[in-house]
């Protein structure tokens, strides 16, 4: 089964998003799921005592520019951040609700980080972007801030927005992976 384009983005019209884990919290590997090998490829690791301070994965079926110092051209997942106090493990399909999107540039690239909490997160508290602690969104836009500085890429890390914005980015990356699919295939009918 190929993740990304294999599993749904969402099969209640967006009450939940399905998101797969990369990085589980609290390591300092990187893995990304390469879709052509359908397996997780280790691509960094973080320097000094540095740690992913949240789950860290990517939105199946969506398509948005990538990081040029891991492979230039190449088009990527969009990013989610998942919030939930114990690490995930790798590969898990974790259903989830969106709460909000950091907006974010890497070497001119789009490349904005989704967040969101598992669906078995209590909603009463867990709805909105506000119910997530300023320290907590202060620290994931300082840790993505300092991850770039090692690749010496030309990060602009910009502001947390709310979930209808997140689900706009969402939905727009849905629409290119669709069109990148659709090429794809009239190219191999041709």
């Amino acid at each position: 089964m190929n993740l990304l384009h294999d599993i749904p983005l969402t099969t209640d019209d967006f009450k939940n998003v399905n998101c797969i884990i990369e990085v589980p919290k609290d390591t300092s590997t990187k893995y990304q799921y390469d879709d052509k090998l359908e397996l997780f490829e280790l691509t960094d690791c973080l320097v000094s005592s540095l740690k992913y301070p949240i789950n860290y994965g990517f939105i199946p079926q969506t398509v948005t520019s990538g990081p040029s110092w891991i492979a230039p051209n190449r088009k990527y997942p969009l990013d989610v951040l998942v919030f939930n106090h114990d690490a995930i493990d790798r590969g898990s399909l974790v259903r989830c609700r969106i709460l909000g999107v950091l907006e974010f540039e890497d070497s001119g690239s789009i490349d904005n980080k989704i967040l969101a909490v598992p669906s078995w997160s209590p909603s009463d508290k867990y709805s909105k972007l506000e119910d997530i602690e300023e320290a907590h969104l202060k620290i994931y836009k300082h840790f993505f801030r300092i991850c770039k500085l090692a690749h010496s890429s030309n990060t602009q890390v910009g502001e947390w927005q709310n979930s209808r914005e997140a689900l706009d980015v969402i939905r727009e990356s849905h629409q290119r992976w669709q069109f990148k699919i659709n090429s794809e295939l009239a190219r191999a009918t041709k």
